[in-house]
């Protein structure tokens, strides 16, 4: 049904469309465990007024009529059925509803009114509630509820999360997608902060939206194309609808959290080298739908502000946002991975592909970067305004090992977070000789301090004071492997020019590049100088992480 279909009806029609019907009074609480005389009357007849049984009173069309005993006889004109206390001892014209023994009648006359007057709310509430529990009960998800949902409204229907990525639907037509994803990216224009605000507040998307609210606030939409305002009967099916979808979102969530908190106890425990056991390791992954008992890669990533260094990204809407896009990827391109999100850190161990044999270490490790690399680009299509940066480790063969392939992650995303490599991904191979200027960082940042003193500071200040280009071509010098002509082309000047800054720059350092000692000393100092956070211009990238392994 298109959006020109769902225009409102006229107020009557829309009044005899949605006025509940004999069928509907059978699901109010008050008439619970009454019968149907004859048995298998016509339920179907409309109900538009409660009237009591009494002779004088005037006729009125579509009543039910309340009895104290046995229905009246002979039945007031107009009315549509009878709610009595006692049988008819013959059949009658129409549906008559037996109360069971020792029913009260104040609930029973509330009841009839309540339904009655709101045009059959409660009934229509009952009704989709329990067409809603047989779905959620069997755990058949938001598609499910979504069918459900169409078919009580008689319109199409889309459950949406809090990001409003489509959960399930029915009944949608072309035309009726393409609306629903052009509200989608007209809210999310408004950037990662907010998006259900803006989608709810779309004048150019006339259908009926719902917020649905979970333990914290709202965690998703029903939208029912429906032109708004709905009747009292319909709002109800809509409000239900969202309830079960509050209910399903709730259990989403405890069995993650389920889930997470086995999946961390595990990683844990393989970090702080408790698990000695490859045959632990395996049974207990399995559990987790991961197949270790060949080994793994790590990844280990975060999402970082890239506007404000330092700044890591813990908003849970966004963190959700971006675990559901990551686990979409690692589902694609490694189905089995091991993930976990941790204190605003993704943890993840990739299993080799294949059901056996042995693994190559190199052909692990460039899977790995491949899905390092799709998970980059999720990210920024899928959250933008963030960054995830990532490091990578070396393939480990042995399951009770994959703590130090998860400690070679975390210490390639701290060296490469320190050379400013916010939105990258890092490779535990390519730290080279980082490694070791970290460990002496991160245990004694004087001695590290020092040694830059001793080796770049003169040239900075140098440079600084007359603003000359020593560092840069010191840089581009030593990443072009010591070639003059190399470097003076990446420069664009002459290799006199070169030669002379080069000569320069042993004067104030006192280490000639023509000496492979001094010249490994100053490619330490300038790696010191980027570890401490100083920058360090380069026509080459002189910021990043050399390519060549082991340097």
């Amino acid at each position: 049904m298109s959006s020109a279909e769902a225009a409102p009806l006229a107020a009557g029609e829309a009044s005899e469309r949605h006025a509940p019907v004999v069928g509907d009074l059978l699901g109010l609480p008050a008439l619970a465990g009454a019968r149907v005389v004859p048995a298998g009357a016509a339920l179907d007849r409309p109900v538009r007024a409660v009237a009591l049984a009494d002779a004088d009173a005037p006729a009125e069309v579509g009543a039910v009529v309340v009895s104290a005993g046995a229905p009246p006889d002979p039945l007031p004109d107009g009315c549509a059925a009878v709610v009595c206390r006692s049988a008819p001892s013959a059949a009658p014209p129409v549906p008559v509803i037996v109360l069971p023994p020792g029913a009260p009648w104040g609930p029973v006359l509330a009841d009839l009114v309540a339904a009655v007057a709101s045009g059959g709310v409660s009934a229509r509430s009952a009704e989709a509630r329990r067409a809603l529990r047989e779905p959620l009960v069997a755990g058949r998800g938001y598609a499910a509820l979504a069918q459900v949902g169409e078919r009580l409204l008689g319109a199409a229907v889309a459950c949406l999360d809090e990001y409003l990525d489509v959960l399930g639907a029915a009944g949608l037509s072309q035309d009726q997608e393409r609306e629903l994803a052009e509200a989608i990216a007209r809210a999310r224009s408004h950037g990662p902060a907010s998006v259900l605000g803006p989608f709810f507040a779309d004048e150019a998307f006339p259908v009926t939206r719902e917020r649905v609210i979970g333990r914290g606030g709202p965690v998703g939409a029903v939208v029912a194309w429906l032109a708004p305002p709905l009747d009292a009967s319909e709002q109800a099916v809509v409000t239900e609808l969202c309830e079960a979808c509050a209910i399903e979102r709730a259990r989403d969530e405890a069995r993650t959290e389920t889930e997470a908190r086995l999946r961390g106890d595990l990683l844990e425990e393989l970090r702080s080298g408790e698990i000695v056991s490859a045959e632990s390791v395996v049974r207990r992954a399995r559990h987790l739908g991961t197949d270790l008992a060949r080994g793994g890669v790590a990844l280990i990533g975060r999402l970082e502000d890239p506007h404000n260094r330092g700044r890591l990204i813990t908003e849970p809407r966004l963190v959700r946002r971006f675990l559901q896009q990551a686990r979409s990827v690692l589902d694609l391109h490694s189905p089995g991975a091991l993930v976990d999100w941790d204190q605003g850190q993704l943890r993840v161990i990739l299993p080799p592909e294949g059901g056996g044999g042995e693994v190559a270490s190199a052909e692990a490790e460039a899977r790995a970067l491949t899905v390092a690399r799709r998970l980059l680009a999720a990210t920024g299509q899928a959250v933008p305004g963030v960054a995830l940066s990532l490091a990578v480790s070396r393939f480990t063969s042995r399951p009770e090992r994959l703590g130090s392939a998860l400690d070679e992650a975390e210490l390639a995303l701290a060296i490469g977070e320190r050379l400013g490599r916010v939105g990258e991904v890092v490779t535990f191979e390519e730290t080279g000789t980082y490694k070791l200027l970290f460990q002496i960082y991160a245990e004694k940042p004087a001695e590290l301090a020092s040694f830059y003193e001793q080796t770049l500071a003169p040239l900075v200040r140098y440079d600084e004071q007359y603003g000359t280009e020593l560092v840069t071509t010191l840089a581009t010098y030593l990443e072009h492997d010591a070639n003059l002509a190399a470097t003076a082309g990446t420069l664009f000047t002459h290799r006199h020019t070169v030669r002379y800054r080069l000569d320069r720059v042993a004067e104030l350092s006192g280490l000639d590049v023509a000496r492979t000692d001094d010249r490994e000393k100053l490619s330490l100092g300038l790696k010191a100088m980027r570890l401490l956070g100083k920058r360090v211009p380069s026509p080459l990238g002189g910021e990043r992480l050399r390519g060549r392994r082991g340097t």
